[in-house]
């Protein structure tokens, strides 16, 4: 069953089991396009659904915080109940980090759906766009690189070991070298024990309009005032690198060591010089 057909079939075959329950069906029920499942699963006997969204108004401040959503469903078939919750999100992997805290699978959530072959549905090789036509397209995109796709799976299973401190867009439809870009910002506090000296972690997120993809970057600052400094200075055209970190584990990449000198030649004696006689 499509995602429309599910909440169509919820509001109207279901009792919601409470009052914000009611309302956030109400909320996906109203216009159901406008959300894109992405990713989802559910458990063995099909009673919790957990669905990441894409919201395709929610571009542009305030409401790019909330282009990602994940949604959970706890279903009682016997008394046909639905229990319904939400939480928006900047990416689809922080609104799978909250789906793997209720109990959703991380692997399952990170095998996105494929994208449609014409997704703006308009039936002909002649006339199909080239990579994201909007902003609010957000839902065609998927991760760029081996990294990125690194990065999301360390967030979906963190835990409780980041704190949000702050989410925003940090810059939108910008062209680069050919390339139409946008980009969004977390600002995390990292407590992991290991992380001290840089605890307060930036995550950029860039979308790559005119292929369809998102990569991920990210980096530690010793102070929350140095790493928001480091966002404020965001440009387009010429993004700052982050100071490195470990894609696998979101630590300070280890500094590389210099390959030790090569040993000197061992002492050859010289040899013993011939004697020439007549």
């Amino acid at each position: 069953m499509s995602f429309p057909g599910m909440i169509d079939n919820l509001c109207r075959e279901w009792t919601a089991s409470d009052q914000h329950s009611a309302e956030l069906l109400r909320n996906l029920w109203w216009d159901p396009e406008q959300y894109e499942p992405v990713a989802s699963c559910q458990n063995r006997d099909s009673s919790e659904h957990f669905i990441v969204i894409s919201d395709a108004l929610a571009y542009g401040m305030p409401w790019v915080e909330q282009r990602a959503r994940g949604i959970h469903l706890r279903l009682d078939p016997a008394e046909r109940i639905c229990h319904v919750r939400g939480e928006a999100a900047m990416t689809y992997a922080w609104a799978s980090h909250w789906l793997v805290q209720r109990g959703a699978d991380p692997a399952a959530l990170a095998r996105y759906r494929p994208v449609p072959a014409d997704p703006y549905g308009w039936g002909s090789d002649d006339f199909k766009a080239t990579g994201l036509i909007s902003a609010g397209d957000y839902r065609y995109a998927r991760p760029g690189d081996a990294r990125t796709r690194v990065i999301e799976e360390r967030i979906r299973r963190s835990g409780d070991r980041y704190r949000l401190l702050g989410r925003q867009m940090a810059y939108s439809g910008n062209t680069v070298d050919d390339d139409l870009r946008e980009a969004h910002y977390v600002l995390l506090l990292d407590n992991h024990p290991r992380a001290a000296e840089r605890r307060f972690v930036v995550q950029l997120e860039t979308v790559h309009r005119l292929r369809a993809v998102y990569t991920l970057d990210e980096g530690g600052f010793p102070t929350e005032k140095e790493a928001q400094e480091w966002v404020d200075r965001i440009d387009a055209r010429d993004v700052a690198p982050l100071p490195a970190t470990d894609p696998a584990t979101g630590l300070p990449a280890a500094a590389r060591r210099a390959a030790p000198a090569a040993a000197p030649p061992a002492f050859q004696p010289p040899s013993t010089p011939r004697r020439f006689t007549r």
